[in-house]
């Protein structure tokens, strides 16, 4: 009897570490992975979300999302701008969300996040930001 409860014991034991080395796995792989933008540009891709900072004043990166919207033929949903952030929204012709959220780091320097569909588009998300700094 001594010996089964011993066996049940190390088998819970076991799937309770399994279960905990999984967890920390799913963790640690959602880290931050460093891509090129643009030739010149280079930005963070995590959990879905494209960050870059542009070299201009946020009035401009601003401006320059909404026609970068129109140039990609997306349509805006949303344009919700206070005096030092903003977050617009649009839709492209599949109806997938598309959400850019700017907030101004310095003078002359502007945080721009991109989230091209709601688990994240690498590629169309940095196709924007190209459209977006042929605003500039």
């Amino acid at each position: 009897m001594n010996k089964l409860l011993i066996m049940k014991t190390s088998q819970i034991f076991a799937c309770a570490l399994l279960t905990v080395s999984l967890v920390l796995l799913g963790v640690s792989s959602t880290g931050c992975t460093t891509v090129q933008v643009t030739d010149d540009t280079s930005g963070h891709y995590r959990l879905g979300e494209l960050e870059s900072f542009a070299g201009r004043d946020f009035v401009v990166v601003h401006a320059a999302v909404v026609n970068a919207f129109k140039d990609q033929g997306l349509f805006l949903t949303k344009d919700e701008a206070q005096a030092q952030e903003a977050e617009l929204m649009a839709r492209d012709s599949t109806d997938t969300a598309i959400t850019v959220k700017l907030k101004a780091d310095s003078p002359g320097r502007t945080s721009v996040k991109i989230r091209y569909s709601r688990t994240g588009d690498l590629a169309q998300s940095q196709k924007l930001y190209q459209a977006i700094e042929k605003r500039f």
